[in-house]
């Protein structure tokens, strides 16, 4: 029986762990990566993006997309494109890479076993919202001792393969296993404020740097996000960068609560 399976049934706490595409291509993420996983005291997720290897392939197939409000128009021949990218060969390569550093993993997607069920988002083609998700799958792979490397490529209404966001995905599996962490990693080492990257981030302090512009783009998604996981209970919710997997800034931590007295900064945001 390996360890993580014995973990998980004797109620292990749960991490999910979200890998962005800037982060995918750093050659030196994986060891590092999997010693974390290999050393947590429960059994973990990896859910990945990787919207730069989507708009390369799209760019040498000459299909057109566009984004709107944050979100990627997906056209039927875009979702094909997506759909093989992400669940075919980032996901694939990415679970293939983990196995090399010694930490045995498969690679689904959110489609497999309508495991990740989306709403259609209005205006956006086959683009989704995650409303649920059937964290059996899951399950099933830490049975039999493997890390789930997850797409986000979700099951919509009538079946059909959609497009959703991964930091929103990995927040609806981490709700759906009770996850005790849910780590969104990206190629920063965590939310920056200026030239300042911000230890502990609450939801008041949050909203103000959204709407003021300060926190932008796809960071301001995943605070978004990171305060909605908050909010709903999971403890531990941090944004961080490869830092935190090397024994260096352990990233930012985000609350729900009002903790603007106890906020910390890392200067020079390293």
């Amino acid at each position: 029986m390996s360890r993580r399976l014995s973990l998980a049934r004797d109620g292990g706490p749960v991490r999910v762990y979200k890998v962005g595409g800037p982060a995918l291509e750093d050659p030196g993420l994986i060891a590092p990566l999997a010693e974390e996983i290999r050393r947590a005291p429960g059994p973990s997720v990896l859910v990945h993006g990787g919207g730069r290897h989507v708009d390369r392939m799209l760019r040498a197939l000459a299909i057109e997309s566009r984004f709107i409000a944050g979100r990627r128009e997906t056209s039927p021949a875009a979702m094909e494109v997506v759909e093989m990218v992400l669940s075919g060969v980032v996901n694939k390569d990415l679970a293939a890479r983990l196995t090399r550093a010694g930490l045995p993993a498969v690679g689904i997607s959110g489609r497999d076993g309508a495991m990740i069920r989306a709403r259609l988002e209005p205006g956006l083609g086959r683009v989704g919202v995650p409303v649920e998700a059937d964290p059996a799958p899951i399950r099933a792979l830490w049975d039999a001792g493997l890390l789930p490397v997850v797409s986000p490529v979700s099951c919509g209404p009538g079946g059909e393969s959609v497009n959703v966001n991964a930091d929103e995905a990995a927040l609806v599996l981490a709700r759906a296993l009770g996850a005790a962490g849910l780590v969104y990693l990206s190629d920063v080492d965590g939310v920056r404020v200026g030239n300042e990257t911000v230890g502990v981030l609450d939801a008041a302090a949050a909203g103000r740097l959204i709407e003021d512009g300060t926190i932008a783009a796809g960071m301001a998604l995943k605070v978004r996000m990171a305060l909605e996981a908050a909010g709903v209970g999971i403890p531990e919710v941090v944004v961080a960068g490869k830092g935190r997997l090397s024994g260096g800034f352990p990233g930012t931590r985000i609350t729900a609560g009002v903790e603007a007295a106890r906020t910390r900064i890392r200067r020079g945001g390293r």
